[in-house]
């Protein structure tokens, strides 16, 4: 189960990759991103002419994201640092990717979340982030 979770976002991580590159990004895939406790750091990150972005990958069939709190905020803190534009990118099966701020997600003790309907009705469409288009939301 755990091989088939990672595999699938791995797959996931690849495909945004390719779409970042084709859009004239470099790229910085992390693999292994979230097995350092404490040195989190996003999924991928992509650069081109001074823009920074930097996506939390996550590919989910359900009708809640959730992600622990120490992954979601040192990665965060990281992006901060680095002065990178923070996305997470979540690829919902057979309905494509939505990409979610971060000041989005409700924390709980333990995690934050999102749910699917707030992630649809707020998500950020990539033209806009990969500047394709005027204005963000």
């Amino acid at each position: 189960m755990e091989l088939h979770r990672y595999r699938k976002g791995a797959n996931a991580e690849r495909e945004l990759l390719k779409i970042l590159s084709s859009n004239g990004f470099s790229i910085l895939r992390s693999a292994g991103s979230g097995v350092n406790p404490g040195i989190s750091q996003p999924d991928l990150i992509a650069l081109r002419s001074g823009k920074i972005l930097a996506f939390e990958c996550k590919a989910w069939n359900s009708e809640y994201l959730s992600i622990p709190l120490n992954t979601f905020d040192d990665t965060s803190a990281w992006c901060d640092n680095a002065g990178a534009d923070f996305f997470i990118a979540w690829k919902v099966p057979k309905k494509g990717w939505l990409f979610v701020k971060p000041h989005l997600f409700k924390r709980t003790e333990k995690n934050a979340i999102v749910s699917l309907k707030r992630a649809h009705a707020k998500a950020i469409q990539l033209d806009a982030i990969l500047g394709l288009v005027k204005t963000l939301q």
